[in-house]
């Protein structure tokens, strides 16, 4: 994914300017998660990076630039930080099972279960831990829809996400596992989405229940 991904601003010539740089990535991200994209301005980075106005506008001229190069940011983070360790977990979890253990229903059962857990655990540590992510990630998506320049990256991002989803569907022996791994993330999404509305539900059985009841529609009966 890295080689793909494409900043728009201003390249760093120098270790000390990458810093900089980077630093007003940051702030904007701050500002995206804690007030919206629309408070994203040269002034208000700077105060936040704690860097010269003059520093925003040398690297972002267009304010849209500086937008587009954070939520790059994110998505690069995201893989290595958040995506990954998510796909070790699950398929870490998906060794102990092969598709003819799960033509007996228990074992089926019995992997339903750890996978519905797992997910649940998954983002409800997300949403306690790590809300930030979770914030500027619908943050991003929803910018892809008004920005053209991100709709690529933002389909790349759900593309990773979605197959590792349907290597598992794969694995499940899913008739149709790239549209079962989308249904996944999709109820994955908007699940997010619902508890940041709503942080007085987040719990693990409240997650767990619904990844439950999906997942049991998706995983088939091989016996």
């Amino acid at each position: 994914m890295t080689s793909a991904i494409q900043y728009q601003g201003r390249k760093a010539r120098r270790t000390g300017s990458e810093q900089r740089r980077q630093a007003i990535l940051e702030a904007s991200l701050s500002i995206i998660v804690r007030e919206g994209i629309r408070a994203v301005r040269h002034r208000a980075v700077a105060r936040e990076a704690e860097v010269p106005l003059s520093a925003t506008t040398y690297y972002f001229k267009d304010i849209s630039d500086l937008i587009a190069d954070t939520f790059t940011l994110f998505a690069e983070r995201a893989m290595k930080e958040v995506i990954e360790p998510f796909k070790e977990q699950a398929f870490g979890l998906m060794s102990q099972f092969s598709r003819d253990s799960l033509a007996d229903p228990q074992e089926r059962d019995r992997l339903v279960k750890l996978l519905a857990q797992m997910m649940a655990a998954f983002i409800v540590d997300e949403l306690q831990n790590r809300r930030d992510h979770v914030v500027a990630e619908q943050a991003f998506i929803q910018e892809a829809i008004l920005d053209a320049r991100l709709r690529e990256l933002a389909d790349m991002y759900l593309r990773q996400h979605v197959e590792t989803l349907t290597m598992a569907c794969e694995l499940f022996g899913c008739k149709e596992p790239k549209l079962d791994a989308e249904l996944i993330f999709a109820t994955f999404l908007t699940i997010e989405q619902r508890l940041l509305v709503h942080p007085e539900k987040i719990s693990q059985d409240f997650v767990e229940k619904r990844m439950y009841n999906m997942l049991d529609k998706v995983v088939p009966h091989h016996g």
